[in-house]
């Protein structure tokens, strides 16, 4: 089995470059909200870096958080107007960031495929329109977790959620870090 994953993330290590080029709505949301393991202060100033313009566009909350900061930014990437939104707050005990990247006219399919290939195993939630992985960064690599792991990630590392899904407009990269 330990065999098998290696395996798999040599592979998809291998194949990043190519989907990122396949994809490059991900290769974006990968820069932006992933590099940054979705951490508000982060995430800002990398838009900012990246030339990510002022938008009017705003951000659906998660209900029940309190958000104390939230950004929306736009940029054309290979034609395609993104935009991205994030915000933090919190919910109880919980701190909560969200970043997001809506990407028209892009291909659903690539964007789910480089998504997984990043992330480095399957889905534990998928349906035909959407796709979503828990994990927690442990020392630069992401580790699936079970819901039995949630609490002690969110205590640790932080809880990861990143979902992709289609809307029937848009493509939607979602990364929510969850902390306790």
């Amino acid at each position: 089995m330990r065999f098998m994953t290696i395996a798999l993330a040599a592979a998809a290590a291998t194949a990043l470059p190519g989907l990122a080029a396949a994809a490059p709505a991900f290769d974006a949301f990968r820069q932006i909200c992933g590099d940054t393991r979705a951490d508000y202060p982060a995430v800002v100033k990398a838009a900012n870096a990246g030339g990510w313009a002022a938008t009017d566009v705003k951000a659906e909350m998660m209900e029940g958080v309190v958000v104390s900061a939230q950004v929306s930014r736009s940029k054309t990437v290979a034609g395609d107007k993104l935009v991205l939104q994030t915000w933090t707050g919190l919910k109880g005990a919980y701190k909560i960031t969200a970043c997001t990247v809506r990407a028209p006219n892009s291909k659903t399919d690539e964007i789910k495929a480089a998504v997984q290939a990043w992330v480095g195993f399957v889905p534990q939630a998928s349906d035909p329109k959407s796709i979503t992985f828990r994990f927690a960064d442990e020392a630069g690599a992401r580790r699936a977790l079970t819901q039995a792991d949630y609490d002690t990630a969110a205590a640790g590392p932080g809880l990861e959620m990143l979902t992709v899904s289609n809307d029937g407009t848009d493509t939607i990269i979602d990364l929510l870090n969850i902390k306790k």
